[in-house]
């Protein structure tokens, strides 16, 4: 019987799992990165691994599904917190830009790069308006409502009334007439 590429029982194959599920990886590419084969692991995550019984497979995928949804529950707060971080803006940046250039010295020989200007400055990104509506779709009931509401109250065409595209001049006017009414 051949050896086993990893310790199904110890710390070290669900570490490197949860490792790997941390960084974003898909379970293919987390097989790839432990040397299985990707219906491999697919088997050992469901718990019908043909090299285990009954008993290891059952142990083993709800220790896989585990470390799987510990990893990616983190590196999904962890984009979250960024992602809103980015939409509120006010994050500071800052910038240094160095000219340097080859001057003549007294004796006419030019001299190594040396240090002309130097511009220190320092930014605040502003608030991203498409990225704070998106976050309060999905994380606010009632804009969620007023959103559905406008979406459901838009008059746009059908596919089947198109026939070769839109004029978008009569479109918008029928659009400002029927707000006028």
């Amino acid at each position: 019987m051949a050896k086993a590429k990893h310790n199904y029982d110890g710390d070290e194959f669900y570490d490197n799992i949860a490792a790997y599920a941390m960084q974003g990886f898909t379970d293919a590419e987390i097989a790839d990165a432990l040397e299985l084969d990707p219906d491999v692991f697919g088997s050992m995550k469901n718990g019908n691994y043909n090299k285990w019984n009954k008993k290891q497979n059952k142990a083993r995928s709800a220790r896989i599904d585990r470390v799987l949804a510990h990893g990616r529950t983190k590196i999904n707060a962890i984009v979250r917190s960024s992602y809103l971080k980015a939409a509120l803006g006010g994050k500071k940046l800052k910038n240094k830009s160095v000219t340097k250039r080859h001057l003549r010295n007294a004796e006419g020989m030019l001299t190594d790069d040396e240090e002309v200007q130097t511009t220190e400055a320092e930014v605040e990104q502003p608030s991203n308006i498409q990225a704070l509506a998106t976050w309060m779709y999905h994380h606010d009931e009632e804009w969620r409502k007023v959103e559905r509401k406008q979406d459901s109250e838009a008059k746009v065409p059908s596919p089947e009334e198109i026939e070769h595209g839109i004029d978008i001049d009569s479109w918008i006017k029928a659009e400002i007439k029927d707000k006028k009414q």
